[in-house]
């Protein structure tokens, strides 16, 4: 239960979307927040479309090996406590859960330099992300 419940708060951070933040250089200025709200959100768009399929695949990815470790694990540790069927399974449903959530929460610097250039080439300059 404590691992469930571990689980689901490290999933909650992957729900958490990280958006970029604008200096307020002329370009800002002119077009208004509402309008730069707009230009961020089709660039956010527009670099998920584009790495979707690479995103998707790396956390398959995590997920495979997270489970192959997880099940070697908790065979490992059913070998220990007697139970080695039980720690096995155990082992591998932590063990995906957690290289899925790890390969989503790694941070995705390739889709937040598209959303940068994306957006320089529209003027606006990028400070940084919340």
């Amino acid at each position: 239960m404590r691992d469930f419940i571990l689980l689901l708060a490290l999933m909650s951070f992957t729900s958490c979307a990280s958006r970029p933040k604008l200096y307020p250089n002329q370009k800002l200025k002119s077009v208004g927040k509402e309008i730069a709200k707009k230009d961020i959100d089709k660039c956010i768009a527009e670099a998920e479309d584009y790495l979707e399929s690479s995103k998707g695949k790396k956390i398959a990815k995590g997920a495979g090996a997270g489970a192959a470790i997880g099940a070697a694990m908790g065979a490992v540790s059913g070998m220990f406590t007697g139970n080695m069927g039980r720690g096995l399974l155990r082992g591998g449903a932590i063990g995906a859960a957690g290289g899925g959530v790890a390969g989503a929460l790694s941070p995705d610097e390739i889709k937040k330099r598209y959303v940068n250039q994306c957006l320089a080439e529209k003027g606006y300059q990028v400070l940084g992300w919340d």
